[in-house]
């Protein structure tokens, strides 16, 4: 191979990427709107990463390891860092792998998902014992969301057709620095886009401050 095919071959290979890239960012975006959207107008706490989900589709998408260490290196060590200030809110994130025992895996692409990505690799048996792999999965994110998810894969969801399972956990534990009390909720206007206005329920309060001079 010559300098000049060696360049278009590295030039094939980036746009390539950028393409993967920009699909996925799409795919984030249409399931952060759809989040939203399914959410609107409860009254539960959620937290969502869609830079977790980059991760965990990019495992999917990826045909090899040089591809997948090539789209997400730069989430990963953002994501994978520990985010728990001292005394400040908890927030950690896992990710996990099950696959057929019978399939083969490259041993770079296992080693990088270990050791770049800390995910938990596991080799199961999905041809006779689905069931026990799949109670297996739940009880994975149940202890990396301090019990929060038990059942994340319904009865059933692994057979003895599944190859393999990608999962991922984010766990976060912060409290309000200031707690709004639920009695200063007052219901006042909202004027909407088309000059027409709605009653909806407002967080109300007041805050002191003070300045030496």
């Amino acid at each position: 191979m010559d300098l000049k095919e060696s360049v278009n071959d590295q030039y094939d290979i980036l746009e390539n990427l950028k393409g993967s890239v920009g699909n996925l960012n799409d795919i984030i975006l249409r399931l952060t709107q759809h989040v939203i959207a399914s959410t609107a107008g409860k009254t539960s706490n959620l937290v969502f990463s869609p830079a977790l989900l980059s991760v965990i589709l990019s495992f999917v998408a990826a045909s090899s390891p040089d591809e997948l260490n090539a789209v997400s290196s730069g989430i990963v060590t953002t994501i994978l860092a520990d985010s728990t200030p001292s005394g400040g809110p908890t927030i950690s994130a896992a990710n996990g792998v099950w696959i057929e025992k019978t399939l083969y895996v490259e041993p770079s692409f296992k080693d990088l998902l270990l050791n770049s990505y800390k995910a938990a690799f596991n080799q199961v048996d999905f041809r006779t014992k689905a069931d026990e792999v799949n109670k297996e999965v739940n009880s994975w994110v149940e202890e990396q969301t301090n019990g929060l998810i038990t059942d994340l894969l319904p009865p059933n969801s692994a057979s003895s057709w599944t190859d393999l399972i990608f999962a991922n956990a984010l766990f976060f534990n912060g409290r309000w620095d200031s707690q709004f009390n639920p009695s200063l909720t007052k219901e006042s206007d909202f004027h909407l886009l088309d000059g027409t206005k709605v009653r909806v329920p407002f967080m109300t309060g007041a805050h002191e401050d003070s300045l030496d001079v």
